[in-house]
């Protein structure tokens, strides 16, 4: 079986190498907290992405304008707007998450394959209130850095961590780090298989904690809502099915009053 995570983790190393993360712009943004906006949320907490592509899904939409989506994943009643930055793999770039930041009032997250404190840089210069970090790039050793190292720099820039793991060995070892935000991603991404029963059991060994739990990828109808806040999720990161939707609005809409 393929093992696609060591290749994306490399592209993205040498994304770093080569000068990608030191090129981005920079956004004039107020601090905007992600936690705060799913604790205050009225309606489900949804988290839309901007992709146009990913490795598992092939091409999803075709690249448009990010703040004429952005709008309408907020119109819908998204608490929050993930911009994915890795150019390689799903067609991502900073200046989106730049453009993004500086229009809309909502907390953005820096989305990428993040194995370097110069992404974090690059996050907190481009407008992100948030970063994604990747349990598994840092116990396999396919970063430059630890994770201990990783998640300073990011408290230091005043950057929330969402921290995910897909297996319940991994996500037990997250509490140590001590993340804003703890995240379930119910796709592997050595294998790429998807499972929205990863959620519910990693929660049903984990359900005491003390930050809010987001679930990720997979998720398609009101009912994987419904079935995910059941097992305990408080927010959900959902990108391909509102991406591939022709009525963004209308999509979020309906997911955020599950």
């Amino acid at each position: 079986m393929v093992d696609h995570l060591p290749e994306l983790a490399a592209k993205a190393r040498a994304r770093v190498t080569r000068g990608y993360y030191d090129n981005g712009g920079a956004a004039d943004t107020s601090p905007r907290s992600l936690v705060r906006a799913i604790k205050d949320s009225r309606m489900t907490p949804v988290i839309t992405e901007i992709k146009y592509a990913s490795p598992s899904a092939g091409k999803i939409r075709e690249p448009g304008d990010p703040l004429q989506i952005a709008r309408a994943m907020l119109s819908g009643g998204a608490c929050a707007i993930s911009v994915i930055t890795d150019p390689e793999n799903f067609d991502g770039n900073l200046e989106t998450l730049v453009t993004i930041s500086q229009d809309i009032e909502a907390p953005t997250i820096m989305k990428d394959i993040v194995v370097s404190l110069k992404q974090l840089q690059a996050g907190k210069r481009a407008g992100a209130s948030a970063v994604v970090l990747i349990s598994e790039i840092f116990t396999r050793k396919l970063s430059n850095v630890g994770l201990d190292s990783m998640v300073l720099e990011a408290n230091r820039l005043g950057l929330e961590v969402l921290l995910e793991a897909n297996s319940t060995g991994e996500f037990e070892n997250l509490r140590r780090f001590r993340p804003d935000l703890y995240g379930i991603n119910n796709r592997n991404l050595s294998t790429f298989q998807l499972d929205l029963s990863t959620t519910e059991k990693i929660l049903a060994e984990n359900a005491d904690l003390d930050r809010p739990i987001v679930s990720e990828s997979g998720i398609e109808s009101p009912n994987d809502v419904r079935r995910l806040k059941a097992a305990g999720a408080r927010a959900f990161l959902v990108g391909t099915s509102i991406m591939k939707s022709s009525d963004i609005e209308g999509k979020v809409r309906e997911l955020v009053n599950a």
